[in-house]
């Protein structure tokens, strides 16, 4: 009788325990330095940082908190971490599509940039410099105060823009590069039909990029359907060859169809100039 009633009282225990001990797991505490995620598209490219944002809380940040000349997580809790979508460029190095951790080596007249294979690290305790993809210096910048470090992406263009991470009284700036003009090349070639060839050939046209390939996707575009968008930009590719005759009558046939169409295109009116300038070429 003892016995079962013991085991009884053994199973309560244990179940009570394992329900506080389930509760407690669940229990979320915020972090003094908050999570953050800024994530940028630039040409084909996403990139993502991921990290903590300490504040400066009226402490020395430059050379106590953080010390000079040692490896920095660039942020507070877990290592920050950088992620590209597609290849990129950094100081000359070509780095692979992936996730990687960003670290940082301040020093009093020049930074250290970091990017590590590991993303997965606590701060910097586990950082070896044998997984570094990269390592450059830059130059850090004075800047207006900033409370909570944060990172933001600048100078945007469809092939590069610059990190920035400002913090204090600070600001430290890198660029990132990438092929956006070859990866769209790559994806026109693989791909067929009138609206994917009619796409590529109006990015090259507008690029100055690869103008024979450009020629070569709009005849493929208009050979399987003829609508006002590209019959009016092989028009512009003939009047780049300087073959204006053809111009004029590619450009004739592209404004009927423009006309036939519920909402008249946007730059119907520019078409028609170019259609009239052609004209007085003899």
């Amino acid at each position: 009788m003892m016995s079962k009633i013991l085991r009884i009282v053994l199973v309560v225990l244990l179940t009570t325990f394992l329900l506080v001990d389930a509760s407690q797991a669940q229990l979320k505490y915020p972090r003094v330095s908050q999570g953050a995620k800024v994530t940028q598209t630039a040409g084909l490219t996403d990139i993502t940082i991921s990290y903590h944002r300490p504040g400066v809380k009226d402490r020395v940040i430059w050379g106590e908190l953080v010390p000079f000349d040692a490896v920095w997580r660039t942020g507070a809790n877990e290592a920050t971490t950088i992620e590209f979508s597609t290849e990129v460029s950094v100081a000359g190095t070509k780095i692979a599509a992936g996730k990687y951790s960003l670290f940082t080596i301040p020093s009093r007249e020049e930074w250290t940039i970091v990017i590590n294979k590991n993303p997965n690290t606590w701060g910097a305790y586990d950082y070896k410099p044998e997984e570094d993809v990269v390592r450059f210096k830059v130059k850090p910048e004075t800047s207006g105060h900033q409370e909570w470090l944060v990172f933001t992406f600048e100078n945007l263009s469809k092939g590069s823009l610059d990190v920035v991470m400002r913090w204090e009284k600070v600001k430290v700036t890198f660029p990132v590069a990438f092929s956006t003009d070859e990866m769209v090349l790559k994806g026109a070639r693989a791909d067929l039909g009138w609206q994917p060839g009619y796409r590529a050939a109006a990015y090259c046209l507008d690029n100055n990029l690869s103008l024979e390939d450009g020629k070569k996707w709009i005849e493929q575009s208009v050979s399987v359907e003829k609508t006002y968008g590209n019959l009016s930009l092989k028009a512009r590719y003939l009047a780049l060859d300087k073959k204006y005759k053809d111009a004029v009558k590619t450009m004739q046939e592209a404004l009927e169809l423009g006309q036939k169409m519920d909402n008249k295109p946007m730059n119907y009116g520019e078409m028609e100039n170019l259609l009239n300038e052609w004209k007085k070429i003899k």
